[in-house]
């Protein structure tokens, strides 16, 4: 009897340890920190709200035009749940790029709240197309700038008129200082 008592003892340690051994490499392997940084690293990441009206498909394009004219980066589209969640994004420095409809822009701009005025601390005008907007936050680096920036140029001029930049004025967002540089008005 006393044999028999050891033996489950022995056998239900066994199986904690199992069981303990099991949750530690589940967790371990699937413990998303540090995979998100490496990801980001690899990739470049334009983000859309999947609240905003025709930036979803806008960017897939907009990828595409990447994948032809800039390579290297192999863009990715992120999309945010709102607009709030992308501009948290976006100052961060989670996801430094985004595009934004120039509806959303305007009705940010109405509102006027907390999350608004975080986008227009963190955020200036990389880009801007006939209904949207490609911004970057301050701490996006300006030889990414002006490689994206010379990339949707050059597919603008040729024939990709989905890319083809339309200076906006009035708006409440500021270019970067680069797109006066680079981009011929």
């Amino acid at each position: 009897m006393q044999k028999c008592i050891s033996v489950t003892k022995m056998y239900m340690h066994f199986k904690l340890k199992l069981f303990l051994i099991f949750i530690y490499f589940f967790i371990s392997g699937h413990a998303p920190w540090g995979q998100h940084e490496v990801y980001r690293q690899m990739h470049m990441l334009v983000m859309c709200s999947k609240k905003d009206d025709g930036a979803f498909d806008f960017t897939k394009n907009v990828k595409i035009i990447f994948d032809e004219y800039l390579p290297e980066a192999k863009a990715r589209v992120a999309r945010a749940r709102d607009s709030e969640r992308l501009v948290n994004l976006l100052i961060t420095n989670q996801i430094p790029l985004a595009i934004i409809s120039n509806n959303l822009l305007k009705k940010l701009t109405n509102e006027n709240t907390e999350n608004f005025k975080n986008l227009l601390e963190h955020a200036k005008i990389l880009y801007s197309f006939e209904s949207m907007i490609l911004i970057v936050n301050h701490d996006f680096p300006k030889d990414y700038m002006g490689q994206i920036i010379e990339s949707l140029d050059e597919a603008s001029r040729n024939s990709h008129n989905i890319v083809k930049f339309v200076k906006k004025n009035n708006l409440s967002i500021d270019y970067d200082t680069l797109v006066y540089k680079k981009i011929k008005f």
